[in-house]
């Protein structure tokens, strides 16, 4: 069979295009889960089925996330990091030479790439600290002329290649919960401590984009500056909020690695910054809310993934196309490059 009419292709394809055409992503997933169903030979209710058969598979995600979120948020009216941006625009603004602005710079970088590692695992608050580092930020990555290229390739890389590598918060998810599981499914079986093993290469290959983005995006880059409407003010950084967000932030950590939970983790480090006075009792809903409203969506498109995947597989259409694609294939690695570029697609 030619691989171009493999069901499970058109699929992708459908899916990247509505993807591209803005439309919502859960919707996206689901109207490609009825193609690779439907042009599987499945009929619509048992696609259906299959669908709504794997949303459980990410509802632990989803809770993780929103958790996560609400967590977040208390991190955030800590003032932490607004302290953070003061701090630097204060360096700046005692008409710094070119090499105090360099060390300005790589210190801005260095804060970014080690929030966005230990949003991974120590803090394990996912992207969720994107939109409560970033914005206070911006006004000093505009002084500095920085390419927010740069900044993006870094953030990239302290989100992925940690969970990569380490299993611990969303590595653990993602090596044990995620990866493991489904090669088990696949019928290769390994040990939860060589997956890390296993990952080196492409965290290999995010290192080396990372270093070609450093030296591509390294020239200084003028930007127009925006005044972002609505931009909440928190509280002053007081010596009680930095006292309660360590416990929180110690307390998250320590049951995250004594459960194996990040959802208790994250549920536990709310309730601190909640009785500390952080975040006040009678707005800790308002909060709550606003941290799960940041991070639903993404909830909502791990459990519709889930659903999507489950469709695949009932479709019986992945082992045809991988025969079809390495069918007549004499040399191994050419089998295997083949495999990673289908891997890559699907």
């Amino acid at each position: 069979m030619n691989p171009l009419f493999n069901p499970i292709v058109w699929s992708v394809l459908i899916l990247m295009g509505l993807s591209l055409a803005r439309m919502n992503v859960v919707l996206a997933l689901l109207c490609a889960a009825l193609v690779a169903g439907l042009g599987s030979g499945l009929e619509l209710q048992s696609t259906l089925s299959a669908f709504t058969d794997g949303l459980g598979d990410g509802a632990n995600i989803a809770l993780s996330y929103a958790l996560l979120g609400a967590f977040a948020v208390a991190i955030a009216r800590s003032g932490i990091t607004e302290w953070l941006a003061g701090r630097i625009i204060e360096k700046l603004g005692r008409s710094p030479d070119p090499g105090q602005l360099r060390r300005i710079r790589t210190l801005l970088l260095t804060v970014l790439l080690a929030a966005a590692i230990m949003s991974q695992n120590l803090v394990p608050i996912h992207i969720a600290f994107i939109p409560i580092l970033v914005p206070p930020l911006l006004e000093v990555m505009h002084q500095l002329r920085l390419d927010r290229r740069l900044a993006a390739c870094i953030l990239t890389f302290g989100l992925i290649t940690p969970y990569m590598m380490l299993p611990v918060g969303f590595g653990s998810i993602f090596l044990h919960t995620q990866l493991g599981p489904s090669l088990a499914k696949a019928g290769l079986a390994l040990p939860n401590d060589t997956l890390p093993l296993a990952m080196l290469l492409p965290a290999a290959g995010m290192l080396v984009g990372l270093l070609l983005a450093i030296f591509r995006y390294r020239k200084p880059r003028d930007y127009r500056p925006v005044q972002l409407p609505g931009e909440e003010q928190h509280a002053p950084l007081s010596v009680r909020n930095v006292v309660v967000a360590a416990l929180a932030l110690a307390s998250a950590l320590a049951l995250q690695l004594y459960s194996d939970s990040i959802i208790l983790g994250a549920l536990v480090g709310f309730l601190v910054f909640t009785a500390g006075g952080v975040v006040p009792w009678g707005d800790s809903q308002d909060a709550f809310t606003q941290g799960v409203k940041m991070m639903s969506l993404i909830g909502f498109i791990m459990i519709a993934a889930n659903g999507y995947a489950s469709v695949v597989n009932a479709s019986g259409q992945v082992p045809v196309l991988v025969e079809a694609v390495t069918s007549g294939l004499q040399s191994p690695p050419i089998a295997a490059a083949l495999l990673l570029l289908l891997g890559l697609f699907v």
